[in-house]
C-alpha cells in the first residue's frame, strides 16, 4: 500500500498544543498537520483522511474520530466545496484568540 508521508516531510508541534489546548495522541498529530497548512501554508487542508492516517499510523475511520473531536472542541472548522463537479471537504484552523 502506498504511504503519502515523504520521507522528507515533517510536522510541528507547537507548546501551546499541548499546554493551552490540552491535545495529545493522535489528536495532537491531526491538529497539527491541519495547523501547519492553515497558518504556516496560508490554505486549508484537504489531503485525504490516508493522508491522515499515514502520518498517525492509524485508520481513516480513527482520524474521522480524531477530526470530530477536534471540531466538536472548536479547534478546527470544516469546509465543504465543489470542484469540477465533486464534493471536496477541507478543514481549517479556528480563531485561537
Amino acid at each position: 500500500m502506498k504511504k503519502y508521508v515523504k520521507n522528507e516531510e515533517c510536522i510541528t508541534i507547537h507548546g501551546f498544543m499541548i499546554n493551552k489546548l490540552n491535545l495529545k495522541g493522535n489528536d495532537l498529530l491531526v491538529y497539527a498537520i491541519i495547523y501547519d497548512f492553515s497558518k504556516a501554508k496560508g490554505t486549508v487542508f484537504n489531503e485525504s483522511l490516508q493522508y491522515l492516517a499515514d502520518w498517525t499510523n492509524s485508520t481513516r475511520r480513527g482520524v474521522m474520530k480524531n477530526l470530530e473531536n477536534l471540531m466538536n472542541k472548536k479547534l478546527i472548522g470544516k469546509v465543504k466545496s465543489k470542484v469540477m463537479g465533486a464534493e471536496t471537504v477541507g478543514y481549517f484552523i479556528t480563531d485561537l484568540s
